[in-house]
């Protein structure tokens, strides 16, 4: 029989100061902030390298001791509606990649969340939001055996746990499979538990195969709960 692990709810990888100096302040100053985190401490990511790809060609920065990069606001503001590539690589971290598109002059997406390297045979899901909801739970369920969530079993030794809850809305909420059974199938979905606005927009990342695997986004017309992807003879669908 497993023992019960007791887990706390915890706050968003983001304090109310640093929202302000990625989404408020900064603009006033003329700078564009991004954001780098561990997907499941919330540390920032010091000392990676991040490649910003522009359509006249690449730029290479370092994030600062608070996990950031800084662009001139006026860089975002050229670009019209283009997209802006990122990659960041640091070491003891799986690269991470994105596409930012600049929406009126801006970025929508400036907080970013980067797995730690886990073994070949695990995968980790990071989910991701805006302000609202502020709570929103990631659900794995493994056939008819296994369901783990922060309301459910939230922890099976050496076969699956729930690494992060965040109940005040951004995220993150991170879950890790330790080893996927091939005979088994999987299903990991996202439940809107507060209920206020939509899933629409939440995003996925998944970590497998020692890489980003892919980056699963919701749609817009989501209801209170959205499938994000099955698992089945061991692969990702």
């Amino acid at each position: 029989m497993t023992a019960a692990i007791s887990f706390a709810a915890e706050c968003s990888c983001w304090d109310d100061r640093e929202r302000h100096e990625v989404e408020g302040f900064s603009e006033i100053e003329g700078a564009v902030v991004l954001s780098f985190k561990d997907a499941v401490s919330c540390l920032p990511l010091s000392g990676a390298e991040v490649v910003l790809s522009f359509p006249d060609g690449e730029r290479t920065l370092r994030t600062g001791p608070k996990g950031y990069i800084v662009m001139p606001e006026e860089v975002v503001e050229a670009m019209d509606e283009r997209t802006i590539g990122v990659s960041l690589t640091r070491e003891g971290y799986i690269p991470f990649q994105a596409s930012l598109p600049v929406e009126a002059g801006t970025l929508r997406h400036r907080r970013f969340l980067v797995s730690r390297k886990i073994p070949l045979s695990s995968v980790r899901f990071v989910l991701q939001w805006d302000e609202t909801p502020k709570d929103l739970d990631l659900h794995l369920l493994k056939d008819t055996s296994l369901h783990i969530s922060y309301r459910h079993m939230r922890s099976v030794p050496d076969l699956a746990r729930l690494d992060r809850d965040d109940m005040d809305g951004l995220g993150p909420e991170t879950l890790t499979l330790d080893r996927i059974d091939k005979g088994a199938s999987y299903r990991l979905f996202v439940h809107n538990y507060s209920g206020e606005a939509s899933l629409g927009g939440a995003r996925v990342s998944v970590y497998a195969n020692g890489k980003l695997d892919r980056v699963v986004t919701l749609p817009e017309n989501s209801g209170a709960r959205a499938d994000v992807l099955m698992i089945k003879n061991g692969e990702i669908r």
